[in-house]
């Protein structure tokens, strides 16, 4: 197959896959409450990383050292347990098409941070691209709002999840650590989903479970489509080309917004494709300039 066709296929099947988890998750409250899927999707994620680890010649399984499970355990808090309690208690609330468009803007809030917790001087195109992608937002929300389609502790709760998800980019990015990027993300899984579990108990009286056919379709799209295939793309998009894979990444939120349309039948609106439509064009504009560099660097 030709090498071009190879690569969009991979990109497009990544962003699918992403795309999918909020519509997934939707699907997967019908059967049981969020917390414990959530629980037994990353615990069991992490089992099954943690086995193919141990089997692999080729990848074998690599040693944390006392100090770098210390780190691990702050990066599975951080980028799963903080950030996936705002996205759950969001999906409860929150339409699926907005919850895709606010997710979307995690690199936008990562800059943001960057710039306060590693000086990093912001671009004037990150400075406008953000601006435009807030206003989508505004925009996007306001019927959920008015039509009780979104709540604002939803919405916060999203935003908190991302902040927290962004917290955890700058730790990583300041704890140096040497391990390998399927090493990091299997241990901070596993941390996640640990951490999980006293959540778990403490919402006990809420709990339900049904294992029903939806669930395990759900349940089993969340483990192997979306953490796995679509985690081992991202990676393998990000070693071939962090520009392309960048702009991959761009995509979700149009693919997320669709499928809560066509799957979901969400309400497509005016104010929901225009503030898509800015979200986008804000992340992209935010990204010229470092696009541009980069290619420069690669050239």
């Amino acid at each position: 197959m030709n090498h071009k066709i190879t690569e969009i296929l991979e990109g497009l099947l990544f962003a699918l896959f992403w795309a999918s988890a909020t519509p997934a998750t939707k699907f997967a409250v019908h059967s049981a409450d969020l917390f414990l899927l959530s629980c037994l999707r990353f615990l069991f994620v992490g089992v099954v990383m943690l086995s193919y680890g141990s089997l692999s010649k080729s990848n074998p399984l690599e040693h944390p050292s006392k100090k770098q499970f210390g780190q691990l355990f702050m990066l599975g808090l951080l980028n799963i347990t903080i950030y996936m309690c705002g996205f759950l208690i969001a999906v409860k609330t929150v339409s699926a098409g907005l919850v895709s468009l606010v997710m979307a803007t995690n690199p936008l809030i990562l800059v943001m941070m960057s710039a306060v917790f590693l000086k990093r001087q912001l671009t004037r195109f990150e400075w406008i691209g953000t601006f435009i992608s807030l206003v989508g937002l505004v925009i996007a929300a306001i019927p959920n709002l008015r039509e009780s389609h979104a709540t604002l502790t939803g919405i916060v709760a999203l935003l908190l999840g991302n902040l927290s998800l962004s917290f955890g980019s700058i730790y990583f990015s300041k704890a140096q650590l040497t391990l390998r990027r399927t090493t990091v993300n299997m241990w901070q899984i596993i941390f996640g989903g640990l951490l999980f579990i006293p959540i778990v108990a403490l919402n006990a009286r809420h709990l339900y479970f049904v294992p029903n056919f939806n669930f395990f379709v759900s349940f089993l799209w969340l483990v192997f489509p979306v953490s796995i295939v679509a985690y081992s793309l991202w990676l393998h998009l990000l070693h071939k080309d962090p520009v392309k894979a960048g702009i991959w990444l761009f995509l979700t939120p149009v693919l997320g917004y669709a499928m809560a349309v066509i799957i979901l039948h969400e309400r497509l609106t005016l104010f929901g494709v225009i503030g898509a439509l800015l979200v986008v064009s804000g992340l992209f504009y935010s990204r010229k300039r470092t696009v541009a560099v980069e290619k420069q660097t690669v050239s």
